[in-house]
Parts: structure tokens; C-alpha cells; sequence
């Protein structure tokens, strides 16, 4: 059953897209201080902090605090806890400034000019996926400001990996909103409350994997229980004063915090029983170009998100579809891929692309950077799990919930036909046993069979007499790199055609090397880009049906999500 979401008191509001756009918070190093454009003006008088009717950690007894900052000192903000910005405003408006953020003793102020000089900061504490936070503020001022207390993704891969805007103002200082953004396509359900935010008031969230509740002073006004709502990876507080610029005379404005504290998440639900378990993977290919150790490219960005994930538990393994690093899988130039990747290789499970990869007497080096014999001394799940070395141009499989996953190297139909013409009674035998134990099949290779054309590559259709297994067996899911692009297509059977209980291939080549457009459209594909750089993460359940959800990193920042059920 979907769930929903409860706005209390107020009416819950769903929306393409919210009046105030995303903050967007800019967390780098901060660079020296920037001179103001102009001097700071007396911002209204503030209100002096009030008593409240009450705080939900106090109220709700969620213990003592575990990270936060109680803003009982003087000067800048303390550079241990918090990343000051200095950068453009949001949205382009402004200027963020350190200068315009100070600790007065007893509460953190942020001062913003007519001319839209500002401040905003970014927690060092608390990376973490669940947990409360509750802040007490107030605000005051020109309506072009908005005074937010947001929680922002610790993977900064905005919108897919979400923002919890759990306290905003939008223009008008007598209403506070939630705002909670969801999904790569920002879609965002929210609430709003009559409130007058001059005073201070305790805003807090409480996050957890039953959903996300709002409370104002200890009275709860939001919540949705909706899964896919849910952030994906861990999360950290900002605090922001963001200038909304409009045709009405400029003012200044101010935002006060007397302080900011963070409590452990709910106590989990049991675990369920290991039969009832989901498989959670990223899965992409096609990385590193050559030399390459930026963590700003498209490569670094594909793999911060993937790490995040393994790091944060919303993602079990990474699936890695072969062509790892260009030009050449040797053990010298495998050393760049590994600085940016290498955080994954024990929960990486992965499959060799001919060529860059492996080329037997000429670069034959992957298998062992995967065994730990190369760059370093860590093993993938690979050869760690069964404890065994792997070699490059030989198929293995292995168990994951109630799924059945074969790794078939593609590779070997160009370097020895005979030995992978050898390999598909074997291939089968293996699908057949798992199918005849009640599990559901996937497989995973780097060259697709079923595929647009591009100006470098067809599909590889030596690889026919696997894919008549494949569909004899009736595996559900086909995973494959190479073509530096990606494709989904229809459930399909070994024919081309659109069958109920078909194979849906996901071509997924868009880890980082550069893109390819497509010069062919096959009917069975049903999504298809070639200028977006990303992964795709699926969710296989017991039951056998499964989700998919591309999550774009860079470029066009296109998408594709959706679900099928059980076979």
C-alpha cells in the first residue's frame, strides 16, 4: 500500500515545483573574506528570544545530544563544526559572504544587506542517513530574505539524492513552510503554518526509515510516509539567509540562532528474515578516462554517489560493467581509476570489457588489481566472498537474497570462442540449478546483444548462443556497459520482440568516459540518451519484481525510473 503524507493544521500541498526554489548551498572550503559591496545596515530591530511551548527532544525524549553547537562563544563560527560560504547567493542572487555571520555569545546572527550580501553555512557534524535535529531560530526583516534551516545530501548530487527544507520562510515573516524535495525530477510535497517567526521558535525533523516528521515547538505539523520520499544516502544541517530579489525596494534582514543540536535516530525495526531480503545495487561502466583523478569529473562525481551509498547502507554492492580505466587495464594505469574507486573495490562485484580491460599479451592486469596483487592489497567482493582468485575471461555467479546473479564474460568470445562456446553449457547448468532453488535470475556482461547502434559498436552478436540461454532460463535482468551511453528496453525474448516474461536489458556505459550518440533506434528500446553521465541503482526484491532508478551525476542530467512485478 503507498503511503502518504500529513500535513497537520494545515492542508498538505503537492507540487511540481515550490515557490522558493532549492538553496542550492555552495559547500566548499571557504576562501578569504570577501569585501562587502556595501556597508551593513542596521537590520531590524530584533525580538528578543521568547519562551516556547516547547521542544520536541524534550518533549518526545530523545535523549542527550550527540553533535551540534550551542553558539556560546565569540567570533566567527567555530571552523570545526561549520563550512561558512563564499560564493554567489542562491540562485545566482547576491553574494554569500562570511562577513555577514557572527557568534555574539549566546546566538549565531546572520546579517543580510539591501543590495543582497549574505551568509550561509554548512554542518561538519552529523553525516548521517537518519537522526533528529532541532534548531532554535528567528527572523526578521525585508521579505526578499528567507531564513532556512535545511538538511542538505552529503553526496551534494542535487536533486536526485533530495533536501529536507524543514523550516523556510518565503517572502512573508508571520508563515513558516516545510518544504521536502524528492526524486532526480525535484518533486517536493510540503506544509505550511501561520506563525510568527520574528520569536524564536524550536523547529526540529525527526528522519528514520518509516518516513519524515516536522515538529513546531514539540507539535508535530508534517510528516510523510510515503518510501519514495525517502533521501537515499546520509545528510547534514545548513543554515541559510537567502535573498529573493523582486520589484519592491530593497531592506535588510536578519537571521538568529540560539542553537543547533542533533540526537541518534529511532531505534530500527527488527531485520527481516534473510528470505524476505531486497538486493540494493548501483551498477554502471565505462569510467575513467585516462590518467584521470579528478573528483569534480564525471568519473569522480559517478563514484562519490556510489560510495556514499555503500558507505551509508542504502547501496549493498556496486556492480562494475567492465572498461574500468582507458586506455589500458594494466597495473600502472589502473593506479588513477583506483583513487577515485577504490573506497568500492570490497563491495565491488565486476565483469571484464575486451580491450580496455584485458587483451590477453598485451594488458592482462585487471584480474589481479581486482585480486589485490596490483595497486593494492584490498580484494573485490569478487574474489573475496568465494575466496578465490577470478580470471578475467572466465563466467562465475553468485547469491544475493532471493536472486541469482551470472557474471558472463563477454571478452572471451574474442580472444577464445572455443573456450566461451564451451562456457554455455555450463553457463546454463549454473542458471537451471539456481531457477530449480527458487531463486530469480539476473546476469550482468559488457557487451549488449540487445542495443542501438552507434558509429563504434553494433550489438555483439556473438554472444547469441548465451542470450538463447538466457531466455530458456527466463532471466529477468540483463546489465551491460560499452556502448557509452544509456539504453532500457522492453522485457524481450531472444527474437527482438516484446514478451511479458521477456529479459529487460539496461545498457548502462555512462560512468565517465566521453558519450557516444546513437545512429539506430531498435523498436524494443523504450529510454534511450546519450548526454548525461551517471549509474543506474536498482532494487531487486524476494519476490522478483525490482525498481531501476538512473541517477544522472552530470551533463544533461536526464533520468529514467519505474518498477516491474513479480514474473
Amino acid at each position: 500500500m503507498r503511503k502518504h503524507v500529513v500535513a497537520l493544521g494545515v492542508a498538505a500541498i503537492f507540487l511540481a515545483g515550490c515557490s522558493a526554489p532549492s538553496p542550492q548551498p555552495a559547500e566548499t572550503t571557504p576562501a578569504p573574506a570577501a569585501t562587502s559591496a556595501s556597508a551593513t545596515p542596521a537590520p531590524a530591530t530584533p525580538t528578543p528570544a521568547t519562551s516556547t511551548t516547547g521542544s520536541a527532544a524534550t518533549d518526545l525524549n530523545w535523549g542527550t545530544p550527540t553533535a551540534g553547537d550551542e553558539f556560546d562563544y565569540t567570533g566567527a563560527p567555530d571552523a570545526a563544526k561549520w563550512s561558512v560560504y563564499n560564493s554567489a547567493g542562491h540562485a545566482g542572487n547576491g553574494i554569500r559572504s562570511p562577513q555577514q555571520v557572527t557568534v555574539d555569545g549566546s546566538k549565531m546572527v546572520i546579517t543580510g544587506t539591501p543590495d543582497g550580501t549574505t551568509a550561509g553555512m554548512s554542518a561538519k557534524f552529523a553525516n548521517q542517513k537518519y537522526g533528529r535535529w532541532e534548531v532554535r531560530a528567528a527572523g526578521s526583516g525585508d521579505n526578499e530574505y528567507h531564513m532556512v534551516s535545511l538538511l542538505w545530501p552529503d553526496s551534494r548530487n542535487w536533486p536526485c539524492d533530495g533536501e529536507v527544507d524543514y523550516a523556510e520562510t518565503t517572502g512573508d515573516w508571520n508563515a513558516i513552510t516545510f518544504f521536502h524535495h524528492y526524486s532526480c525530477e525535484n518533486r517536493q510535497v510540503s506544509a505550511s503554518k501561520t506563525l510568527d517567526v520574528s520569536q524564536f521558535h524550536n523547529y526540529a525533523v525527526d528522519w528514520s526509515p518509516a518516513g519524515i516528521v516536522g515538529y513546531i515547538d514539540g507539535v508535530k505539523w508534517f510528516e510523510t510516509t510515503d518510501p519514495a520520499h525517502q533521501p537515499p544516502g546520509g545528510m547534514h544541517q545548513t543554515l541559510q539567509l537567502d535573498w529573493f530579489p523582486d520589484s519592491t525596494a530593497d531592506g535588510a534582514g536578519e537571521m538568529r540562532v540560539d542553537w543547533v543540536r542533533v540526537y541518534a535516530a529511532a531505534a530500527p525495526p527488527p531485520p527481516q528474515a534473510a528470505s524476505g531480503e531486497s538486493f540494493e545495487f548501483a551498477a554502471t561502466g565505462d569510467m575513467n578516462p585516462a590518467g584521470n583523478t579528478s573528483a569534480t569529473s564525471h568519473s569522480g562525481k559517478n563514484a562519490a554517489s556510489i560510495i556514499a551509498g555503500l558507505d551509508d547502507g542504502s547501496l549493498d554492492n556496486f556492480l562494475a560493467l567492465g572498461d574500468f580505466q582507458y586506455d589500458k587495464g594494466t597495473c600502472s594505469e589502473l593506479g588513477a581509476y583506483h583513487q577515485l574507486w577504490g573506497p568500492a573495490m570490497a563491495k565491488t562485484y565486476w565483469t571484464a570489457g575486451p580491450n580496455h580491460d584485458v587483451e590477453p599479451g598485451k594488458n592482462d592486469d585487471v584480474d589481479r588489481y581486482m585480486d589485490g596483487q596490483c595497486v593494492s592489497t584490498e580484494k573485490s567482493a569478487t574474489n573475496a566472498d568465494p575466496g578465490r582468485f577470478q580470471d578475467a575471461l572466465e563466467w562465475y555467479s553468485f547469491d544475493k537474497g532471493n536472486w541469482h546473479i551470472l557474471v558472463a564474460p563477454t571478452a572471451t568470445w574474442r580472444y577464445d570462442a572455443t573456450r566461451a562456446q564451451a562456457m554455455t553449457s555450463e553457463m546454463d547448468a549454473d542458471l537451471k540449478a539456481a531457477k530449480a532453488a527458487g531463486k530469480h535470475l539476473a546476469v550482468m556482461y559488457h557487451d549488449p546483444y540487445f542495443t542501438s547502434d552507434t558509429k563504434s559498436h553494433t550489438r555483439f552478436s556473438k554472444a547469441k548462443p548465451w542470450i538463447d540461454v538466457f531466455w530458456a532460463n527466463r532471466v529477468r535482468v540483463l546489465l551491460s556497459g560499452s556502448q557509452h551511453n544509456y539504453e532500457r528496453t522492453c522485457p524481450i525474448n531472444n527474437a527482438d520482440k516484446c514478451v511479458g516474461d521477456g529479459m529487460q536489458q539496461f545498457q548502462v556505459s555512462t560512468g565517465g568516459i566521453g558519450l557516444r550518440e546513437f545512429t539506430s533506434n531498435p523498436s524494443y528500446v523504450e529510454r534511450k540518451f546519450s548526454d548525461t553521465w551517471g549509474h543506474l541503482r536498482m532494487s531487486l526484491k524476494a519476490d522478483g519484481s525490482y525498481t531501476w532508478e538512473f541517477r544522472p551525476v552530470s551533463g544533461g542530467m536526464q533520468t529514467d525510473s519505474g518498477s516491474r512485478g513479480p514474473g
